[in-house]
């Protein structure tokens, strides 16, 4: 099992999928000779001009490779598929992931678009830019947009860098606060009083706005060196209209942030106004990531003129590592592959969990494979039988509701395990509701980047039986590992979904999810590490629930917050695809007038939180099922 160096020089990606719109063959061969042109322009692209080359090469796959790069369709529009040039390349006994890009370009066409292959080499070094190598690839599609109005969007395959959005907003609040905690000029307000608070924080540790809101100004909002961002909280005891901004309680410092995009809106200015005191006046909105239309808005924000999602198993694809051995000699796997106990010489000797998982290029294309293979499974009817609703919530209201009334041929649905609430479900009850074949699923539960928390399984010999017997997972206990779930029985995370899946627990059929968790499509350190480094994204739970638990395509949060997309099932009903589900979320805020006053603070801006998993193309509609008019 070999591990994968941390960092590469650079990142070789496919662009596999073209779509243009045409009358004629003649159409589609003047495209393909466009962005052919297109590809050499940017070869050795390094916009800021500092020897880190964001775009080594990129060029058209000729004809005559080893799987078809191109194919005719009927003319529905552009698309790319951006895939990882490495894992077009076949390992020793893995699986040859060409075949099932094959496939998933003739799914595509089928569906429309013509499909052009091209390959695409991008920055993968040391330093930490990932905003600025996004910024790159945003310049393509920007221009391929130009000579092709047609574009519609990209699937990317692979690991690619990600965009992380800081946000600082003017916030008026009114509820109890501390002041300077831990200081010696600390001071608590237990009462609620108004008080005024400008503060950066990260809004978007995974944002694909960047990639896909083309006319917007994210170039004038990038920071690649790390950066001390200022910050105040000011209150007002006698309330803030009454005190005019004037106030001797406050509180100032700084944040830092790196390699990231930042959305200024709320600068302020102070002066002296005696006593000790100062006077604090909000600027207003910059609303600097804004293209010029998007500033006459209603609710000026940026939108996507084009859908990305991705498709990334470097994350999830780990495997025990075979180097490790307890005392006696056994290694984590026994002679059939399955998880066996291992006993240290001690305590200090027993490592971690989490230290043992290694990547494994083999798996991960393995895992990309069958992405594919259940793609076009769904595309052709193969799971329709299975087409139901669920929802499963913790603290909110059921998504149930919301699914049978957007959905005509469901509004009847009632099977029994489909709608499961309330703050005491737990992971036996979330297991056995995933067992359950349905395909759009909407899983509300607190989150962070590596799964969805939920109540404590103390029952583990129930636990253990329904996820399929063998546990992937070890508990540390003094000088021993031991495959258990005990320690992570109220998690749906890697854990489980890895059990799940190597145990065959789930049906056969395919998810689609929305997922409201925070955090939920966040990568672990994405503050401070590249998008290469080995600990970026470990474990992802967005990415582990997309390629684990059968899933298609996910639509998730990247933030704390309390939000979900509106009309998202009514797009999806009405025969959009989850990229316009997604782009509808936007549309939406940007016209509500509700969120332009400085009261809302953060939710201004809050479809920023939101990005795809997975294939964006896909409709609730797949081959065999007709859309009720």
């Amino acid at each position: 099992m070999a591990r994968p160096a941390s960092c590469l020089t650079a990142l070789a990606l496919t662009v596999a999928c073209l779509v243009v719109p045409r009358a004629c063959s003649a159409d589609f061969a003047r495209s393909r000779d466009a962005v052919a042109e297109l590809c050499l322009h940017l070869t050795g692209y390094d916009p800021n001009g500092d020897g880190r080359v964001e775009i080594e090469r990129l060029q058209r796959v000729a004809e005559g490779a080893d799987f078809p790069g191109e194919r005719a369709g009927g003319g529905d529009g552009l698309v790319l598929v951006l895939v990882e040039e490495r894992l077009l390349s076949p390992l020793p006994e893995g699986a040859d992931l060409r075949p099932a890009l094959t496939q998933y370009v003739a799914d595509l066409a089928a569906a429309g678009p013509d499909v052009l292959l091209l390959s695409l080499a991008v920055y993968a070094g040391e330093a930490h830019q990932d905003g600025r190598t996004v910024l790159a690839i945003r310049e393509f599609f920007r221009q391929v947009q130009q000579r092709m109005p047609g574009f519609r969007g990209a699937v990317l395959v692979g690991n690619f860098p990600d965009a992380l959005l800081v946000r600082q907003y003017f916030w008026r609040l009114h509820q109890p606060t501390t002041l300077n905690q831990g200081k010696p000029n600390e001071r608590k307000f237990e009462q609620p009083l108004d008080y005024w608070r400008t503060r950066a924080e990260p809004i978007a540790m995974r944002s694909e706005l960047v990639l896909s809101d083309l006319d917007g100004r994210w170039e004038d909002c990038y920071h690649e060196a790390r950066e001390a961002l200022p910050y105040v909280i000011a209150a007002f005891p006698d309330g803030a209209e009454q005190a005019g901004g004037v106030t001797a309680d406050f509180e100032e410092g700084t944040d830092a942030f790196e390699d990231f995009f930042f959305l200024d809106d709320g600068a302020w200015k102070e002066e002296p106004a005696g006593d000790g005191k100062r006077k604090f006046t909000c600027l207003g909105e910059r609303n600097k990531e804004c293209s010029t239309a998007d500033l006459t808005l209603t609710n000026p924000l940026a939108r996507p003129d084009i859908a990305v999602a991705r498709v990334n198993a470097r994350n999830a694809a780990v495997n025990p590592d075979p180097a490790i051995v307890d005392a006696p000699g056994h290694g984590l796997l026994d002679d059939t592959g399955k998880p066996q106990t291992l006993t240290f010489e001690s305590n200090d000797k027993t490592p971690p969990q989490r230290s043992f998982w290694i990547p494994d290029a083999k798996l991960e294309r393995q895992l990309l494979a069958e992405y594919f293979e259940r793609n076009h499974r769904y595309r052709t009817g193969a799971f329709n039988a299975d087409r139901r609703p669920a929802s499963l919530t913790t603290e909110w209201g059921s998504s149930l509701a919301e699914m049978k009334r957007a959905f005509p041929e469901w509004a009847t649905f009632a099977e029994p395990g489909y709608d499961v609430a309330g703050a005491n479900t737990d992971l036996l009850e979330c297991v056995r509701w995933l067992k359950r074949p349905a395909l759009l699923r909407a899983l509300k539960a607190h989150s962070d980047p590596w799964g969805a928390t939920l109540a404590n399984t103390d029952d583990l010999d129930a636990l253990h039986p329904e996820v399929g017997g063998t546990v992937w997972n070890w508990q540390k206990k003094g000088n021993q590992l031991i495959p258990s779930l005990a320690d992570t029985s109220g998690k749906l995370d890697f854990a489980v979904d890895r059990t799940l899946y190597e145990n065959g627990a789930l049906p056969d059929c395919a998810n689609m999810f929305l997922l409201t968790g925070c955090d939920s499509i966040s990568p672990g350190g994405a503050m401070t590490k590249p998008f290469n480094d080995p600990q970026y994204a470990f474990w992802q739970g967005a990415e582990c629930h997309l390629l684990y638990l059968k899933g298609l395509v996910s639509l998730a949060r990247a933030k704390v917050f309390n939000d979900e997309p509106r009309e998202f099932c009514q797009t999806l009903a009405d025969g959009g695809n989850w990229g316009d589900a997604w782009r509808r979320y936007f549309e939406l805020e940007s016209a509500d007038a509700a969120l332009t006053t400085l009261d809302e603070g953060i939710r201004r801006k809050k479809a920023y939180f939101w990005s795809l998993v997975g294939d964006w193309t896909l409709t609730m509609y797949p081959e065999g099922v007709a859309r009720p008019q």
